[in-house]
């Protein structure tokens, strides 16, 4: 049988068709939120006539069972699509013995759930559990009661008593060999982690003496000087210190340097000179010592000057106030 080829045949159709039978076309719809085509050709557009079927996206479920998921190119459009979706909730969480569930973040999906276990007990499992598309993953944790493990070992010391298991809030005691000294806490409590605390440490500490000049120690023993140890001083009269008075033996030394004891009696050197106009170099004169005489004398010969002439002056006036007498009269 003689057979066309295949290109002929598409050839004779598009000659036989006119154009006004030409079909209408959609473009390819928008995905939208939280919604994805369940089959995605991903085609640029679509002929009239052509159903495409939308679904919720990972993690979220139809807001109304019954909606329609669908949408059909009519013309040159879509039709409207009545599927709207929300996130899904993995519900809450059961009962956890001895402790309970923290959600911050809600219950739906992406939230996160932290088990937390009630004073003196411990979570033995993984803590978390995350909301998943399918729901909470993971299992419930489990809370044990608290139990440390023997805590370390200490060089040049020693803690009693000496266990392969403590209970929680059970403490043991350290302490150290004879010449070293205890650094830290002499007392670890067993927590509802069910971890010790780093131990302390034994050290050999020692701080030399030192004198302070025009002092006298106050508080505090002879040298030398123990962890912790500490002295005070006070300067002697006529004397004020610079420096702290109150020093301690820490692990590195002592707290800070020792004082001074500055004499008051010594006049302080003057500071800077203050901001302002620049004086000039001329100064008044100083008087010396024969300039001091004159005025002197000259201050005194003014006195006397003064003197004089009051008493010229009122012995005149009292001879120019008499009254003369009647025989002064007459004769």
């Amino acid at each position: 049988m003689w057979e066309t080829p295949s290109y002929t045949l598409i050839i004779l159709l598009m000659c036989l068709m006119k154009p006004g039978e030409i079909r209408a076309q959609c473009d390819a719809p928008s995905v939208g939120e939280n919604r994805i085509l369940t089959e995605d050709s991903g085609q640029a557009t679509y002929p009239e006539g052509t159903t495409l079927t939308y679904k919720c996206s990972t993690g979220y479920l139809p807001v109304q069972a019954g909606s329609s998921r669908s949408i059909t190119c009519t013309g040159k459009q879509w039709t409207e699509l009545q599927l709207q979706c929300q996130l899904k909730s993995c519900g809450s969480l059961g009962e956890l013995a001895n402790g309970k569930y923290l959600t911050p973040d809600g219950i739906k999906f992406g939230a996160t759930a932290t088990a937390q276990c009630n004073k003196g007990y411990m979570v033995v499992g993984v803590k978390t559990r995350n909301c998943r598309d399918d729901g909470w993953d993971g299992r419930d944790p489990v809370c044990e009661a608290a139990k440390c493990q023997t805590p370390s070992d200490i060089q040049n010391g020693m803690f009693e008593p000496l266990k392969d298991v403590y209970d929680y809030g059970e403490a043991v005691i350290y302490s150290c060999n004879k010449d070293y000294t205890l650094v830290g806490d002499s007392e670890m409590v067993c927590p509802d982690n069910g971890t010790f605390p780093p131990p302390p440490r034994c050290l050999k500490i020692s701080c030399d003496g030192f004198m302070v000049e025009n002092a006298q120690r106050i508080e505090g023993r002879a040298p030398p000087y123990k962890y912790l140890e500490f002295v005070r001083y006070k300067c002697n009269e006529g004397f004020r210190m610079e420096g702290s008075a109150f020093l301690k033996c820490e692990v590195n030394g002592w707290s800070s340097p020792p004082p001074k004891c500055i004499d008051t009696t010594v006049p302080i050197p003057p500071g800077p000179i203050p901001p302002g106009p620049v004086p000039t170099t001329s100064a008044p004169p100083v008087p010396n010592g024969n300039t001091t005489v004159i005025w002197i004398v000259i201050g005194v010969l003014l006195a006397l000057i003064l003197v004089g002439g009051l008493v010229f002056y009122l012995t005149k006036r009292t001879h120019w106030g008499k009254v003369p007498t009647r025989n002064e009269g007459s004769t």
